[in-house]
């Protein structure tokens, strides 16, 4: 577990419990200590001991579950992970509860202490002396601190574009009692994607992007939602770095898919401009038995059973939503002089109206 896999498995577990809100609050990189405060529904008093034991999840209860997934954790081995990596305590209150709880956690998962406290509903889980027990990948982590945090904020950034229904900061204060607290991260929570993506991306990028909803065609079940760049010169990025790919909201790992978006977009952007990629943020949505998440700890590899059918239908909804673009041209001519995008017979209809007359050429 490294520091973007901490703040991510406290960011699951808040949207786990309904959370509209989320806060991530960083001291010197993440390096000192990682809060993570939430609105969620809180966790029951009696929960707490064991929910740092390993293996122990209320997510799950027989082998079924693990066919229809609807949470993002279920394996049971995070809060307990988080013990090893640093000194863990937990602030919640459910709705039931008349005060909050707050328990710290030692290196086994086991309760060191435990007292009242006042909060309002939901949970902070706080990590502190990152690495500490482990003074290579301590001295790993200060080394390339710089380079953790932007896998951080990535992370960050994936769950704002799949959550945009809730509201996610994040907040980083250097070192020292009176450095000032800056904002690197502040979605609104309306529930609108391109909003999300505005806030994420910039408002540049989003208006650049095309919304998708298609069919992924007959024989896989799978729909996919979300935006991706148009296929105009100008609107790509130079390198892939904005491509995001999720599995019914789990952002994961689909190099596959990225090939082929890449591949399908170099055909109908062929530019010199320098674009070549992309910006993506596409929810493959598949019947839950239809995919295999619990390959790898991360949960960021996916099995996908139809693998060639999913991607067949992703090609063709693809050249779908960006072929008219290869029939669309920017003039500057009667009728379009401001430069809007018109069609071909448009411009072949000005450019004859300038020259007086029919075009030999058609």
């Amino acid at each position: 577990l490294d520091l973007a896999g901490a703040v991510k498995e406290l960011v699951e577990n808040a949207l786990d419990a309904g959370a509209t809100n989320i806060e991530v609050r960083l001291r010197d990189h993440g390096q000192e200590s990682v809060e993570v405060v939430d609105n969620g529904c809180g966790v029951k008093s009696d929960d707490l001991a064991m929910m740092t034991k390993k293996y122990a999840t209320s997510k799950i209860r027989d082998f079924g579950d693990l066919d229809r997934l609807a949470s993002f954790g279920f394996r049971g081995e995070a809060l307990s992970s988080l013990c090893a990596l640093g000194d863990l305590s937990v602030a919640t209150r459910t709705a039931d509860d008349d005060a909050g709880t707050r328990v710290e956690y030692d290196a086994e998962g086991d309760v060191r202490s435990r007292g009242v406290v006042a909060r309002a509903v939901g949970t902070t889980a706080t990590v502190r002396n990152v690495f500490a027990r482990t003074p290579v990948r301590r001295k790993e982590l200060a080394r390339n601190v710089k380079r953790e945090y932007g896998k951080l904020l990535n992370v960050l950034q994936a769950y704002a574009l799949v959550a945009p229904e809730t509201r996610i900061v994040c907040s980083h204060q250097g070192r020292g009692k009176n450095a000032p607290r800056q904002t690197a991260l502040n979605t609104q929570g309306g529930g609108s994607l391109r909003a999300a993506v505005a806030t994420v991306f910039g408002h540049k990028t989003s208006s650049a992007m095309l919304e998708v909803r298609e069919d992924l065609g007959e024989g896989c079940g799978a729909r996919l939602a979300g935006m991706v760049s148009k296929a105009s010169p100008g609107c790509g990025r130079g390198a892939g770095d904005r491509q995001f790919f999720f599995v019914n909201g789990r952002p994961v790992d689909l190099p596959k898919a990225a090939r082929v978006c890449n591949e399908t977009y170099r055909q109908y952007n062929q530019t010199t401009s320098g674009t070549p990629f992309p910006c993506v943020v596409l929810d493959f949505r598949l019947p839950t038995d239809a995919y295999d998440v619990n390959v790898t700890p991360d949960k960021r590899k996916v099995l996908l059973h139809g693998e060639s059918k999913v991607l067949a239908g992703f090609r063709a909804a693809l050249e779908k939503i960006w072929s008219p673009s290869r029939y669309t041209y920017a003039v500057a001519a009667a009728g379009a002089a401001d430069g809007s995008e018109t069609t071909r017979d448009d411009a072949i209809e000005a450019r004859d109206a300038i020259a007086g007359g029919p075009s030999a050429a058609t």
